[in-house]
C-alpha cells in the first residue's frame, strides 16, 4: 500500500467518526472506539485535523452562496435543488448533514451562537445554538418552521393571523404568547413561558399547554403533558445552562451542542457521576476547569477539537 492509499484510507475514516459522532445516538461504545483509533498513531491525528479543517472551512462558502442565491431561493422546489447540488458538488451527503437546512433557512446560527430576531409582525425570535428556521407571512397567518435547533417565540398578539410553528410531523397554533420549541432528530419539545398554545401532531386531538407545561412528540404521536423547570428550560436564553443531579454524560451531551468540536467521555463510571451547577456557555476552560475539580477526573486535549475527560485527577 502506497503513502497516499495510507493517507486516503485514514481521511475516510477520520470522515466516517466525524460524521458518526454529530449524530445525537452515538453510543458510549462507540466513543470509547474513537478514542482508540485516534491514540492509534500520527497517521490518525493528522487525518483527524485535515478532516476538522476542511468542514470547518466550508462553513463561510457556504453562508457566500446562500446570500448570492436567495432571491431565487424564494421557491422551495428550486431552493432544495440547488442546496443539493452544492453539497453534492463539495463531496458531502444529503442525508444527515446541517448544511443542506441552514442553506434553505432565512435564519440560522452556528455551534454556540445565538441570534435575536424582530419579525415583520413585530414578534421576536431567539434562535438557540446550531438552528435554522423559515419564516413565511402572509394576510392570514404567520408560519414559521423549525428546521432544527431550537427557538423562543415572543408574540405579538393578533387573533385575525395566528402564529404557527411547524416542527417535524406536528405544529404549535398561538395567537399572543411566550414558548420555545426545539426539534433534536426525529423528537419536537414545547415549552411555555406564558399564556397558552395548542400543540398538534398526526390526526388525534391537540393539546393545551398553560405556563410550566411542556409535551414532546414523535412520529407524529403526541406523548403526556407534564410539568418542567423554567429555570433550566430556559437558561439558554441568558447564555447559561442549568443542570440538577443529572450524569455527566448528559452534560456533556448538551455542551457539545453549544462548543466546536467534540467532547467524550471514557467509562461507564465516569459517565454516570452526578453534576449538579450553572455553567457560562462562553466560559469553556471555566466549565472544563470546574469538572475536573469537583468530579476528580483530567481533561486532555488530543487536538483543538477534540477534548477527552477520562478517570484521574487534573495535572
Amino acid at each position: 500500500m502506497t503513502d497516499l492509499s495510507t493517507a486516503d484510507e485514514m481521511f475516510d475514516e477520520a470522515s466516517g467518526w466525524y460524521f458518526r459522532l454529530q449524530a445525537d445516538d452515538v453510543t458510549p461504545a462507540e466513543l470509547d472506539s474513537f478514542a482508540a483509533w485516534l491514540g492509534q498513531g500520527d497517521a490518525q491525528d493528522r487525518a483527524w485535523q485535515e478532516v476538522q479543517v476542511l468542514l470547518g472551512g466550508l462553513r463561510e462558502p457556504a453562508r457566500v452562496v446562500r446570500r448570492a442565491e436567495q432571491a431565487a431561493w424564494r421557491k422551495p422546489a428550486r431552493r432544495w435543488a440547488y442546496a443539493a447540488a452544492v453539497l453534492l458538488a463539495v463531496g458531502l451527503t444529503v442525508h444527515n448533514t446541517p448544511w443542506l437546512d441552514r442553506l434553505r433557512a432565512d435564519y440560522v446560527t452556528g455551534t454556540g451562537e445565538s441570534l435575536r430576531i424582530e419579525l415583520a409582525d413585530g414578534s421576536h425570535l431567539q434562535l438557540n445554538t446550531d438552528s435554522a428556521v423559515q419564516v413565511r407571512m402572509s394576510a392570514g397567518e404567520r408560519q414559521i418552521r423549525l428546521l432544527r435547533g431550537e427557538g423562543f417565540f415572543e408574540v405579538t398578539k393578533d387573533p385575525a393571523r395566528p402564529f404557527v410553528v411547524q416542527s417535524g410531523g406536528g405544529w404549535v397554533k398561538v395567537v399572543g404568547t411566550q414558548f420555545s420549541v426545539m426539534r433534536r432528530d426525529a423528537q419536537t419539545r414545547v415549552q411555555v413561558a406564558q399564556g397558552k398554545v395548542q400543540v398538534s401532531s398526526g390526526g388525534g386531538e391537540p393539546v393545551y399547554l398553560e405556563p410550566g407545561r411542556a409535551v414532546e412528540y414523535q412520529d407524529r404521536h403526541l406523548a403526556e403533558v407534564h410539568g418542567f423547570d423554567p429555570v433550566r428550560g430556559f437558561a439558554w436564553r441568558q447564555r447559561q445552562l442549568v443542570f440538577r443531579q443529572q450524569p455527566l454524560s448528559e452534560v456533556v451531551s448538551e455542551l457539545n451542542r453549544y462548543w466546536p468540536g467534540q467532547t467524550l467521555v471514557l467509562g461507564d463510571a465516569l459517565r454516570n457521576r452526578v453534576v449538579s451547577g450553572v455553567f457560562e456557555i462562553d466560559k469553556h476552560d471555566a466549565v472544563i476547569k470546574a469538572l475536573e475539580y469537583t468530579l476528580n477526573l483530567r481533561a486532555e486535549y488530543y487536538t483543538p477539537y477534540l477534548l477527552v475527560l477520562r478517570e484521574g485527577k487534573a495535572s
